[in-house]
């Protein structure tokens, strides 16, 4: 599942997912508040203009237009960066895109509204303001609402095909830039709710999401390289998750350690927490991310070090955990 051999860099995936999901579904709008070009919709808006709307620098109209496009039987797609498009305008996601109805939907979840949040968590090199680190722990809340933390291109181009195709609300964490290509597109399928295991392993657990899931890889090549016995699990699709998956993982642990690009409170870790806890006994679980405190600004190898996310810190946390 995973890619072997030097790891390879998608400069702008979302300009290519956007364009080939548009030319292959003419009823998808991508839409924008002012930062078509900063979240690289660039193709759709040159070549497909009528599936392309930029509704200004006005995020929470960005949305609430987004849900009048959707009750109009379209598929919008909204993307700005993740700290505007939940924080700046959760009451609208909430209202306008998490209820209502439309063609072809039911009251209770709505028709199909997506938002896509680029630079999550310390993907976004300035600090507090743009840092939305608390995003998946907010739309986690919303009744029936659907969140995803791609790993890579891959993940995020099949979360993408999966959601136009779901009632209600779906989040996604969106990838731009210098993106590393981490699964194998000829062998892996995505599947709403389903884990992945990608290192199969005795020893201690980790279960990671999104870029947590990369920072995972590299500690676990350290991992390997010290006899340390483990294995990994992705978990792309916070909400709905099969907790089955997640439970049969855990419990064949004695230790589990999650990783993630986001607060340790209400994310990743707290999810798996409430899974064990709801069946009772299990594993220890050690939740390490963003703690809960202001992350510093800089480049994410700067920030990650000054938070101890670096692979190498990473490795020896998760050694420390399995002794």
């Amino acid at each position: 599942m995973l890619l072997t051999g030097p790891r390879s860099f998608d400069p702008a995936p979302f300009d290519d997912i956007s364009f080939d999901l548009c030319t292959r579904r003419a009823n998808v709008v991508i839409m924008s508040a002012d930062l078509s070009k900063y979240c690289q919709v660039v193709r759709v808006k040159n070549e497909l203009p009528r599936q392309h709307l930029d509704v200004g620098m006005a995020e929470q109209n960005l949305l609430s237009v987004a849900a009048g496009v959707a009750k109009g039987g379209y598929i919008p797609v909204a993307t700005c960066f993740a700290c505007y498009i939940t924080r700046r305008a959760y009451d609208q996601m909430m209202i306008c895109m998490g209820t209502g109805s439309g063609p072809g939907t039911n009251q209770e979840t709505g028709p199909t509204n997506i938002a896509i949040g680029f630079t999550p968590g310390i993907s976004n090199p300035a600090r507090i303001h743009h840092q939305a680190a608390e995003d998946l722990g907010m739309v986690r809340a919303i009744p029936n609402a659907t969140v995803i933390d791609p790993v890579d291109p891959t993940d995020f181009r099949a979360a993408l095909d999966a959601a136009v195709d779901l009632p209600g609300l779906t989040y996604i964490r969106g990838h731009r830039g210098d993106t590393p290509r981490i699964l194998d597109p000829e062998k892996f399928t995505f599947e709403l709710g389903k884990t992945y295991t990608l290192k199969q392993g005795k020893g201690i657990g980790i279960i990671a999401t999104g870029h947590g899931t990369q920072w995972a890889l590299e500690a676990s090549d350290i991992l390997t390289d010290r006899g340390v016995e483990h294995s990994v699990l992705h978990v792309p699709t916070i909400k709905p998750v099969n907790e089955s998956e997640i439970a049969d993982f855990a419990f064949a642990h004695d230790q589990i350690v999650t990783v993630e690009n986001h607060q340790v409170v209400t994310g990743l870790g707290s999810l798996v927490t409430e899974i064990v806890s709801d069946i009772g006994g299990g594993p220890r679980i050690t939740r390490l991310g963003l703690p809960n405190r202001w992350a510093p600004g800089g480049t994410m190898a700067y920030i990650r070090g000054q938070l101890g996310l670096d692979a190498e810190t990473l490795a020896t946390r998760i050694s420390e955990v399995a002794q």
